[in-house]
């Protein structure tokens, strides 16, 4: 198998009077190459990866200087199985080159692999557990970044002498599927070396557009900082050893039939812990979160009701603040008139029926953007 796509992307933040701000662009190209083989136990894929990149941020507000970034990758992957259980296994060896005006270039060789097993206890359970041992080259952003980033509303700083990032993760699932029953489960910890974070340094940046000056203060309260002048927290990126854990469980099971229609129930949970091996906790870990829902369908229709509880997040990185839990109640239906095979579906989606105040603890911008409030979404799928 060979694939290869180009992509030019181009957008421009504009200022609060309308006039045009910094402009970014995005323009590189990829290609992959892919050799499989499979045989009546074996199965696996061979291949390469090459990725080029340019990317610029221009005009007084852009946060990093042109860069341009070259991954060149080799993978591999092999599956065993001999019905009952099995191996897989995989490698991938990448090598990649930065190159920034005005930061220099920068150099990474990394190595990933993987190991797993899995087995089939009885019928319809499939139980597997995977080690890894994963590095992860920095980005340009994450060594050359130097300026105000509007888009996160922060003053981002690089650290161009950041190391590559290393993993070791082992995760075990478990998984059943007999006809309308589903259940799922997985736990995971994954422990990082050199984990590469974008954490509050404590200080703000200003900049006065009337005067043209801008500079560093201690906290936006400091007497030097001109009135009107912009303020954005500074945030740098830094390395430390870190540890996360956590897991999900699904389980989706058959309820009733009533008038022609099939009812089922779901209900899904899921939880993260993060911290700093040194003491502390890595910013933006999402809250824990839960669903229940009920569907009805026929051949025709399908409804459904659901919960979503997002909980409150109070285990914090140094200057976050807390993030209040919501619930959203959503609904929707869907209408397919040529029946279950039918090419054409329409579709009503009801979302945060309840008008609920919701934040993305994960997300720079939670105080000043809460996720949507009451709305509705119609749409109109066709499969072909």
């Amino acid at each position: 198998d060979f694939g290869a796509q180009h992509s030019d992307y181009e957008h421009t933040e504009f200022e609060g009077d309308g006039a045009p701000g910094t402009r970014f662009t995005s323009a590189g190209w990829e290609a992959r190459v892919e050799a499989h083989h499979r045989g009546e136990r074996v199965r696996g894929a061979l291949g390469l990866q090459f990725i080029d990149v340019d990317f610029a941020a221009e005009g007084g507000e852009a946060f990093i200087t042109p860069s341009n970034t070259q991954d060149m990758g080799a993978f591999v992957i092999e599956r065993w199985n001999s019905g009952a259980w099995g191996l897989e296994g995989g490698a991938r060896f990448e090598r990649r080159e930065i190159v920034n005006e005005g930061g220099g270039a920068r150099d990474f060789d990394t190595a990933s692999l993987s190991t797993g097993v899995f087995f089939r206890p009885v019928e319809n359970w499939f139980v597997g557990a995977t080690l890894a041992r994963t590095q992860r080259a920095p980005t340009a952003i994450e060594l050359f970044a130097e300026g105000p980033h509007l888009a996160t509303a922060n003053y981002e700083i690089g650290d161009p002498l950041l190391d590559k990032e290393a993993a070791t993760s082992i995760e075990a699932s478990a998984r059943h599927e007999a006809g309308r029953l589903r259940f799922e489960a997985s736990l995971y910890r994954v422990d990082f070396e050199d984990y590469v974070g974008l954490v509050q340094r404590g200080d703000v940046f200003w900049l006065d557009e009337a005067t043209e000056t801008s500079g560093f203060a201690p906290d936006e309260s400091d007497p030097s900082i001109p009135a009107g002048a912009e303020v954005l927290p500074v945030f740098v990126f830094t390395q430390q050893d870190a540890r996360f854990s956590g897991g999900e469980i699904s389980l989706r099971a058959p309820l009733f039939e009533a008038g022609g229609f099939k009812v089922s129930g779901d209900v899904a949970y899921d939880v993260v812990r993060a911290e700093f091996n040194s003491g502390g906790r890595p910013p933006r870990i999402p809250p824990s979160s839960l669903t229940i829902g009920v569907d009805a369908e026929n051949a025709h229709w399908r409804g459904r009701l659901e919960a979503a509880h997002v909980g409150d997040q109070d285990r914090l990185a140094a200057f976050e603040t807390p993030t209040d839990s919501y619930t959203f109640v959503n609904a929707g239906i869907a209408f397919r008139p040529d029946g279950e095979e039918g090419a054409l579906t329409l579709r009503l989606d009801g979302r945060n029926l309840t008008d609920e105040e919701g934040r993305v603890h994960a997300s720079f911008l939670k105080d000043e953007l809460p996720l949507p409030g009451r709305n509705l979404r119609f749409s109109v799928a066709s499969s072909f």
